[in-house]
Order: C-alpha cells, then sequence, then structure tokens
C-alpha cells in the first residue's frame, strides 16, 4: 500500500494587506535669468504584511495564525526621496554673428540630481532548505523549501551604523568557544557595510519560539543611502529659417561617483560573506550622442 502521509502541504492565499503614506513637496522655477527647474520632495511610508505577489507561493507570513506579527516596513519603503531637475540656457552670445554666434551660441545644459534613503534591509538566517523562517516553523523540511521574512533578534542595541567602510578585509570572533570568520571570503575590495563585522554578527541570535513573540518584517536594518547625477548637453544649429538640427551629449552617472551597492549578504549562517558589499548600484559614467534634423 503506497503511504498516504503527505510530508508538506501548503495554501496560498490573498489576505495580505498594506498602506502608504506620504508627505509630497515640489518648488518650480521658470526662466529665471534663463534657468528652469523643478524639484520634488517626498517623505513617505509603506508599512503591510510584506510585498510578495500571490503568485510566490513559496513566500509566507511568518505566523499564520497572526498575520500582523509580519506587519512591518515594505521593501520598497524609502523614507525619503528627492529628485531635482534643472536646464539653464544662457544668452551671452545671443545675436553675436559670424563663427563667435554658431559656435557659442544655443547652448544648453540640463543635470538631474535623485537622492534617496535606504532600503529595508536584514540580518536573518538559514535552515535546511528554508531561508529566515524557521523560528516559527512556517516552512523548511526537506520536502519543503521556501522563504519568508524573518529576522534575527538583536542581543542589544545596534550602533553600527549603514555607510560603506573600506579597507575592511573582514575579522574573527569567538562565538560559544568556537573561532568565525566573518566577511573574509573573496573579498579584495575590502568593502564592508560594518566597520566591525565580526562584533555585528555577533550580535544577533536566530529567532526562537517560545522566547520571542514576533521576529517578522523584511528588515531590520536599513541600507545605503544613494545619489547620483545625470545631465543632458545640447546645441541648437541653425542652417535656415526652416532648417535645423540639435546636438546632444546625454551623460549618465556624469560625476562618475561610485555608489555602494547593499551587501551581497547578511545571513549568519554565511559569516564569511556576513556584509560584504560587491557591487555598484549606478555603473560608470556613460556618454551617448545624439544629432535631430528638424524641417
Amino acid at each position: 500500500m503506497p503511504s498516504l502521509r503527505a510530508p508538506a502541504v501548503k495554501t496560498t492565499t490573498s489576505l495580505g494587506y498594506s498602506n502608504y503614506n506620504a508627505m509630497f513637496l515640489t518648488l518650480k522655477m521658470h526662466d529665471w535669468h534663463r534657468l528652469t527647474s523643478i524639484s520634488n520632495f517626498t517623505w513617505g511610508k509603506a508599512l503591510g504584511t510584506a510585498q510578495i505577489a500571490q503568485y510566490n507561493s513559496s513566500n509566507q507570513w511568518l505566523d499564520i495564525w497572526n498575520p500582523k506579527a509580519s506587519y512591518g516596513p515594505q521593501v520598497f519603503d524609502l523614507k525619503y526621496i528627492f529628485t531635482s531637475g534643472w536646464s539653464y540656457r544662457p544668452t551671452f552670445f545671443r545675436g553675436a554673428h559670424g563663427w563667435k554666434g554658431r559656435l557659442l551660441d544655443g547652448w544648453s545644459v540640463s543635470p538631474f540630481l535623485t537622492a534617496q534613503s535606504g532600503f529595508p534591509i536584514g540580518i536573518s538566517y538559514s535552515e535546511t532548505t528554508c531561508t529566515a523562517c524557521q523560528g516559527f516553523g512556517e516552512v523548511g523540511n526537506t520536502s519543503s523549501s521556501g522563504s519568508a521574512f524573518e529576522s534575527a533578534i538583536p542581543l542589544g542595541p545596534f550602533t553600527a551604523g549603514h555607510s560603506a567602510h573600506t579597507g575592511v578585509p573582514g575579522s574573527i570572533i569567538a562565538i560559544n568557544g568556537v573561532n568565525v570568520s566573518v566577511g573574509t571570503t573573496g573579498n579584495p575590495s575590502k568593502v564592508n557595510i560594518f566597520a566591525d563585522p565580526a562584533s555585528v554578527l555577533a550580535n544577533f541570535r536566530r529567532c526562537v519560539l517560545g522566547i520571542d513573540t514576533s521576529c517578522g518584517s523584511v528588515g531590520n536594518l536599513r541600507g545605503l543611502n544613494r545619489w547620483n547625477m545625470d545631465a543632458t548637453l545640447a546645441k541648437d544649429i541653425k542652417f535656415t529659417e526652416r532648417v535645423g538640427a540639435t546636438f546632444t551629449v546625454q551623460f549618465t552617472n556624469v560625476l562618475n561617483h561610485f555608489q555602494p551597492s547593499d551587501p551581497s549578504s547578511l545571513s549568519l549562517t554565511s559569516s564569511t560573506n556576513f556584509g560584504r558589499i560587491t557591487s555598484a548600484v549606478y555603473p560608470a559614467r556613460q556618454m551617448e550622442l545624439g544629432l535631430r534634423i528638424h524641417f
């Protein structure tokens, strides 16, 4: 007789909920000394039971009997967002004749700045085939893989901040009498979100059923703040009264600013990669040339 025992049972529902509240400010300036701009600032908060679409059946709440246990910042929660676009068209050589007017008149420069606070990130852990979902027995036996938003618990106040630190080769700390290497694997750039990753790892533990009432939400820390500037340089060219052209040079990351990404791993069970920053948010400066003829 075949066994009728079910090793794993999953149920997919659409009972999650969320809310978003924000304050939005905008400032516009139109043709003030040939300068036009628009700047926007958003101060907001996105909360919910984790941003998971209904087709993601492998993700679930911390406690299926208490959805509120997973209530907290959404993965896209950004407290501050600032954008500012400017366009400047100088008129120093307007009306100039000959080569001076053709070469020096008709230029404009348009920078665009974006800045925002960090995304929620979290120190977590893995158990068997499950990622961050064992403390409350959500999923994770040998017949059921999946993940949930279960965060590690701090043993004391977190004081390590959230900025990129250079020259951090990793560190070693004794935990329960065993030396643990933290943030040391494949780290030629030596960039870490923590100045002392080992002390941070030792300050967190796994969530324990019966001791902790909740370990939910998508993150217990904040990622790195980030900013970037793009720009466009343009030149209007007039051949006749009806025929002209616009030459443009578009720059992305015009200042070639290195913006470190968030850590690739903050897992207690992957200590050698803990806190390491291995990539950048924005690629290096790129330039694109364009020519538009109008008639």
